[in-house]
């Protein structure tokens, strides 16, 4: 077999085989014994050598790294798959090569035997799968972000009830012991760890995806000169915060305080990753996605976005933590410097609001953080005006109807609001509060009522209601699950939310503002 395909010739009969060979996007190159004797142009090009002559002068070895991903070495696992091959007449799998300048990529490697009498031919194809493995690996990682989000909002979502019984109940035991300092000073610190504890779930739950988000359309260059100064502080003095924003305005339709709280803890990480000081340069843009481009995204639909970019100066992180940085409780830090939730809310909350997360990083070279959120074409809400709340009382003597499926918290709800005057009517779901309100419905003031509960849950209570012609006040309790989040978005007009978990004070003044509030038309 010659070493080189003669050049063509036009009187020559037409060889279809040796055009397959010439015109494969595939690279083929052949072996006998330990030498290529050929090869086609596309193995030049993947191997980015400058011509065939190149290559065919390489030994076979010269083109894969010293080991293996699997950690074995190149050459012994080369020469067990060559053997499988000519013990069964072709062998595939996936291999790392090395190119001409260096770099490792992925290949799909197919050996066919040819056994002839006193020679051995292999026949190699080789296909590029560097593209493929990144989806994978994106695939790979989007899936287990989501099972991990599953898991972590059902712990969340039972730990908020848990946590509304001891905050309430330790509310209720301030007041009683006021006249004791050292029992009082006690009580503060239950409500401080309660506190720290909600506030920890409220990170599980934006990781999560199931916040229930109030959405507006913002500029986001505006957003993030509002924000500018309180990074500032945050990120400190040695650090030097530059901003680089779009001429225009970049329409976004987000929820403000949940993008807010992505801004601080990405500046967070930022300058974690800086202690000696450094740059954090904050940019916006417009980009437009293509159905390739939007592939690689994480899954997002061709269009047109806001980039959001978060570029550090500090120590950077090798592959393996970069690979990780997303995931809950994942930390880089010492023992009580942080939660490991950081980046992980980032990823929750841009996920939740259609876009996605990218970061790139390399040790001693700093780390770059890009976020992508949907162009809006609505037009960008006035700056609401701030409200001041009147003094009103938040005693009552209305009679109420709480409907909520966990003892803990529908004991801690009626507790608290007998305790300031109101009377109370107490069910554990929707289809005996149907019954409840039917025989008081000249009576009950307010519903309060959990989103989620057996047989009929809260929306589907107030659907029921509004079918029979009832429109009373509602005021939901939720943990922020899906399903209530969706359901929730089906009713008409505007929904009363009071988050889990809450103190006895915040749900006081719900209450009143629910009462004081006009009655919805009938």
């Amino acid at each position: 077999m010659s070493t080189e395909p003669a050049q063509p010739d036009s009187t020559a009969p037409r060889d279809p085989y040796r055009e397959l060979f010439e015109r494969s996007a595939d690279a083929i190159l052949i072996i006998e014994g330990d030498k290529f004797i050929s090869c086609n142009d596309a193995a030049v090009e993947m191997l980015r050598y400058g011509s065939r002559e190149e290559v065919l002068q390489t030994h076979p070895s010269e083109l894969s790294p010293p080991s293996q991903p699997d950690g074995r070495d190149s050459f012994e696992k080369a020469n067990e798959y060559m053997a499988i091959a000519f013990s069964r007449g072709s062998h595939r799998f996936e291999w790392d090569h090395r190119r001409a300048d260096g770099e490792i990529f992925p290949v799909e490697v197919l050996l066919t035997a040819v056994q002839e009498p006193g020679r051995e031919t292999l026949h190699v194809v080789w296909r590029d799968i560097t593209e493929r493995k990144m989806l994978e690996d994106q695939l790979r990682q989007a899936l287990k972000m989501e099972a991990i989000g599953k898991l972590t909002g059902g712990i969340a979502h039972d730990f908020n009830n848990l946590l509304v019984a001891v905050l309430g109940h330790a509310n209720l035991l301030g007041e009683a012991v006021q006249s004791d300092p050292e029992a009082a000073g006690h009580v503060r610190e239950i409500v401080h760890a309660g506190e720290r504890a909600a506030d920890l779930v409220r990170q599980l739950l934006a990781f999560g995806r199931k916040q229930q988000l109030l959405p507006a359309v913002l500029d986001l260059n505006q957003l993030t000169l509002d924000t500018t100064q309180l990074l500032s502080r945050l990120v400190g003095e040695s650090v030097r915060l530059a901003t680089k924003l779009a001429p225009d305005p970049i329409p976004v339709k987000v929820d403000r305080s949940q993008l807010e709280q992505v801004l601080l803890n990405l500046a967070a990480n930022a300058r974690d990753a800086m202690p000696g000081g450094g740059r954090l340069t904050i940019e916006t843009s417009r980009m437009k996605l293509s159905s390739a481009d939007a592939a690689r995204e994480q899954g997002l639909s061709p269009g047109e976005y806001a980039l959001l970019s978060f570029a550090d100066t500090g120590s950077g992180m090798d592959s393996e933590v970069a690979n990780r940085a997303f995931d809950p409780f994942f930390t880089t830090k010492t023992c009580g410097q942080g939660s490991g939730l950081g980046l992980a809310t980032v990823y929750g909350i841009v996920r939740q609001s259609g876009g996605s997360v990218s970061l790139s990083s390399l040790p001693g070279y700093g780390t770059t953080v890009d976020l992508l959120l949907p162009l809006t074409s609505e037009p960008i809400a006035l700056p609401a005006e701030r409200r001041t709340q009147g003094e009103s009382s938040e005693r009552g003597g209305e009679t109420l109807l709480v409907v909520e499926d966990e003892p803990a918290v529908s004991k801690l709800v009626v507790q608290a609001l007998t305790g300031r005057g109101y009377r109370v009517l107490e069910c554990r779901d929707g289809r005996e509060a149907l019954r409840l309100f039917t025989r008081h419905r000249n009576e009950v003031a307010l519903i309060l009522t959990d989103v989620i509960m057996p047989n009929l849950g809260g929306p589907e209570l107030v659907i029921e209601l509004a079918a029979q012609g009832y429109t009373p006040r509602v005021l939901f309790l939720s943990g922020y699950t899906d399903q209530g989040i969706s359901v929730l978005h089906e009713l008409e007009g505007e929904v009363d939310l009071l988050p889990k978990p809450f103190d006895v004070p915040e749900l006081l003044r719900r209450v009143r503002a629910a009462l004081d509030r006009e009655r919805p038309a009938r």
